[in-house]
């Protein structure tokens, strides 16, 4: 009978033993869990001042900016189509004045990277996380990069040959025809990207709103 008692106690204090480190590794793992949650939601209130920031940049600079730009390739367009030399070379100034912004993804793709994102226990936010930065920053990206690409193979090239840059003058032998039509490709990548800025704007403010509702809730 104390054979038999002590082969139960023996198993009694194993079962103890085992329970024990199981505990201990179930309470540091949820420690650990609690604490990535908590960096989660720090890095997600850093991602509301970046929406913020990257809307009043939109809003207040770059749609202004870009608009006018848009607007003066319009003029020098004009000017060209009616061979309104001095008024061409008046606005050629102003068509050099390149101005691109994308939001910050800096923290997206941080916690992306870190398997954070896995953090978020809402999967429609996830998803709206990815559709903005992997889809439309990409997109504005994308965008800046074509319209500075073009703007320095195609613009810049052609006025490089065809124009005294020192006092803003047209050579009198250049192929203003192809300025036209350069500039006419290039006014439709400048609007694309004005179009694109204000899609920008609309879907940060409904992630920022979005994000904002989840750390209420967490």
């Amino acid at each position: 009978m104390k054979k038999r008692y002590n082969w139960l106690n023996h198993l009694l204090n194993f079962i103890a033993v085992i329970l024990g480190v199981y505990l201990a590794f179930y309470v540091d793992a949820r420690g650990k869990t609690n604490e990535e949650r908590k960096e989660a939601r720090l890095l997600m209130r850093s991602m509301v001042n970046d929406l913020e920031a990257d809307i009043k940049s939109f809003e207040d600079y770059q749609i202004p900016f870009n608009r006018n730009y848009q607007e003066d390739v319009d003029s020098l367009l004009l000017f060209l189509s009616t061979n309104n030399v001095g008024a061409a070379e008046g606005k050629l100034p102003s068509i050099l004045q390149v101005e691109n912004y994308a939001p910050n993804n800096s923290i997206y793709n941080s916690m992306k990277s870190s398997g954070k994102l896995k953090l978020i226990d809402d999967p429609q936010l996830q998803k709206t996380l990815s559709d903005f930065y992997d889809g439309r920053v990409q997109e504005t990206i994308s965008k800046n990069e074509i319209q500075a690409d073009y703007f320095l193979d195609e613009l810049v090239t052609w006025l490089r040959f065809n124009t005294d840059l020192l006092n803003m003058r047209l050579l009198p032998d250049g192929e203003l025809l192809v300025l036209q039509n350069t500039l006419i490709i290039y006014q439709s990548l400048v609007g694309q990207k004005l179009r694109d800025y204000q899609l920008v704007i609309e879907e940060s403010e409904a992630l920022k709103a979005q994000i904002e509702v989840y750390l209420a809730d967490h």
